[in-house]
């Protein structure tokens, strides 16, 4: 072959290796297989925004490659892969949260059905427990037998037991009264002036008219919405008790020898007990146990000067030489106005001021004795002004006259002033 032959053919092969193209870098081919892959799909669902960012970068890395700038496609496509990888891990960062929410989504849901299962059980539970004790009461229920004919003597007693008895039914109804129709008494409003103010819930004198007494306040027609049937539990057991009262008066006032109502007082006070815990189970929630009675009693018993007792009204504390003559004492005032804290502290206790006396009173001391129980009722009161200040409402406070029908001690003997007391009950709201 000439040489002039063989110059040409190295010439064409030059002329020809200078018009081929750039071969594509092995970089791109990876990108490619990258974002094919499940991590990229992952990565558009969970991380858009990191997957736009490395869709751009090989966008750029193409641009690149088109421009002849096959260095710069190389670092791009290293870029983007890069990018590719992040976000991946970010879409691994939102999965997991997502899944940690929708798990504390579960758990609060959870967590709620618990806690509805648990108040359901208490509910049951506390049901199942009232009508074991209805049961075992119902079981265990005695009828009454009549008490028949005694001597001279023992009628005297049962007639003294009947007034005592009937004093109680009287509170247990005043109390039951409190409860169901709530209202504040104006502190300002003396109870004699109030059409309900406070008559002798005692044994009246002899030939004296029995009174029926009640709080200041809401008579049983004007309960609360949804309280109709205590009310009328309520009003049949105080006609029972006004039903008692003229068979009182009848046999002190008799001459010849009536039976002492007994066995009807006994069912008197019975009847007001019954509206008495009507009303607290009414207002006792089944999926709390009771024990603001517990409390209430604690502590003023940890006060150390008060020597509470509970009853079937509810914490009681009492209290003597509250008086001189009908006007408080300053000593007296201040033991009410550090009891009247107690009220403010507790206002769904209801208070009772009942009035105890060392004798029998006739229709012409009432007034003055009804004195003293509106100077107890304003004692315990919020102070004057208090409820224009804006300070919140106290409980209700209801005065009442027990007379002498409930002594502690012998009405004849030498202490017989100790019956004259002042009694402040913290009516319990709920079940004991």
């Amino acid at each position: 072959m000439s040489a002039r032959r063989l110059a040409g053919i190295a010439v064409a092969g030059v002329l020809l290796g200078a018009c081929a193209p750039i071969p594509r870098p092995a970089v791109l081919d990876e990108l490619d297989h990258v974002r094919a892959g499940a991590a990229a799909a992952e990565s558009k669902r969970h991380a858009p925004g990191a997957f736009a960012r490395a869709e751009k970068l090989r966008g750029d890395a193409l641009a690149a490659l088109e421009s002849e700038d096959r260095s710069g496609a190389q670092i791009l496509g290293e870029q983007a892969i890069a990018a590719h990888a992040h976000a991946h891990a970010l879409s691994r960062v939102a999965r997991a949260e997502a899944a940690e929410t929708e798990a504390k989504a579960q758990r609060s849901a959870g967590e709620a059905s618990l806690a509805g299962l648990e108040a359901e059980q208490s509910r049951v539970a506390a049901e199942v427990d009232a009508l074991d004790m209805r049961t075992k009461v119902a079981r265990d229920a005695q009828p009454v037998v009549p008490s028949g004919k005694a001597d001279a003597d023992r009628e005297k007693a049962r007639l003294a037991a009947a007034r005592s008895l009937a004093l109680q039914a009287r509170l247990l109804c005043g109390a039951a009264r409190l409860l169901i129709a709530p209202a504040p008494q104006d502190s300002s409003q003396p109870a004699s002036a109030s059409p309900a103010g406070p008559q002798p819930a005692g044994a009246t004198p002899a030939g004296a008219q029995p009174s029926a007494a009640s709080p200041a306040g809401p008579q049983p027609g004007s309960a609360q919405p949804g309280s109709a049937e205590l009310a009328t539990q309520l009003e049949g057991a105080t006609a029972a008790i006004k039903k008692l009262d003229a068979e009182l008066a009848e046999a002190s006032g008799s001459t010849r020898a009536i039976p002492a109502p007994i066995d009807q007082a006994s069912r008197a006070r019975a009847g007001c007990l019954a509206a008495l815990t009507a009303a607290r189970r009414a207002a006792t929630p089944v999926t709390r146990a009771p024990g603001a009675g517990d409390a209430l009693l604690a502590e003023l018993s940890a006060a150390g000067t008060w020597s509470p007792v509970r009853d079937d009204r509810g914490i009681v504390v009492t209290l003597r030489g509250l008086f001189a003559g009908n006007a408080l004492t300053k000593a007296g005032e201040a033991r009410l106005r550090d009891l009247a804290l107690v009220a403010t502290a507790h206002p769904s206790f209801p208070v009772a001021v009942v009035v105890h006396t060392d004798r029998e009173i006739s229709a012409r001391e009432e007034p003055a004795w009804a004195a003293r129980a509106d100077a107890v009722v304003r004692a315990l009161g919020p102070a004057q002004g208090a409820a224009a200040a804006g300070a919140p409402a106290g409980p209700s406070i209801a005065p009442f006259l027990a007379g002498s029908a409930s002594p502690v001690v012998d009405p004849g003997g030498s202490e017989r002033a100790r019956n004259a007391r002042v009694e402040i009950i913290f009516v319990t709201p709920e079940t004991l």
